[in-house]
């Protein structure tokens, strides 16, 4: 399932191309408010990023927002958890194959070439995106580790909302048992395949909005070993590198 992207509104150019490879994760709450604040704010850049992969996106009777110069693509089914928007001259410059599992909080895309993809060997590289939430059994989240953490032969990135809480991510925080309990299975399996984590320990990616809870590090990034030697989340991008992943 896909929406095309709409007309520009009255005044508004089309949205500058991206030069490099950039990938943007958000969660918007719900909010188209928060939506639009995080679309409009590219426009204070000097491109757009090439994805922009969010969780918990405004859903208006099984309608996703559309944004000028970009496509969408979100699992089908009534209110999906997971969308990713694509710039269109990524998608005029590269293959773009979404894969969805029937469910609504994860999403992937394929994208490939027939030329190797940014300075390594491979035509081809995968995205996941997901949102992973509490389940009745809080050892349990509603995306499992092995759905994140598949065994391929190509450039893999998993990135997502994960909502868990580890020392491997957040090393100056106090857990609870609890915590380590649920998010331990993801960074064991991760380990197990090969898995980097690619965000920089310590550096929060969830600020509470109200209240007193303290930021946190739930919203991560990994990457394959095949993907491992052109990623580092956080870096700007030199060009035939891999992409940037900004939370």
């Amino acid at each position: 399932m896909n929406n095309q992207p709409a007309s520009p509104p009255p005044g508004l150019g089309t949205a500058p191309a991206p030069a490099l490879l950039s990938i943007i994760q958000h969660n918007c709450l719900g909010s188209c408010n928060v939506f639009l604040s995080l679309f409009e704010s590219f426009r204070e850049a000097t491109t757009y990023p090439s994805i922009v992969l969010l969780q918990d996106p405004p859903v208006n009777k099984a309608h996703l927002p559309s944004f000028n110069g970009f496509k969408s693509f979100f699992p089908p089914v009534r209110k999906p958890r997971v969308a990713a928007y694509v710039h269109m001259s990524f998608l005029s410059n590269y293959t773009v194959l979404p894969r969805f599992k029937e469910v609504d909080d994860v999403l992937a895309l394929d994208v490939s070439s027939n030329e190797p993809l940014f300075g390594t060997p491979f035509h081809s590289f995968r995205v996941i995106n997901a949102y992973s939430t509490n389940t009745a059994d809080h050892r349990v989240h509603s995306v499992q580790p092995e759905v994140l953490f598949a065994d391929l032969g190509f450039p893999l990135l998993v990135v997502g909302d994960l909502n868990i809480h580890n020392p491997l991510s957040d090393p100056l925080r106090h857990f609870s048992q609890r915590e380590i309990s649920s998010s331990t299975p993801y960074f064991e399996k991760a380990a197990e395949s090969g898995f980097a984590l690619l965000n920089p320990p310590g550096e929060y990616t969830r600020f509470p909005l109200v209240g007193k809870p303290r930021p946190s590090v739930i919203d991560l990034a990994f990457a394959n070993p095949p993907s491992s030697p052109w990623l580092k989340a956080g870096t700007p991008p030199s060009p035939q590198r891999g992409p940037t992943i900004y939370q």
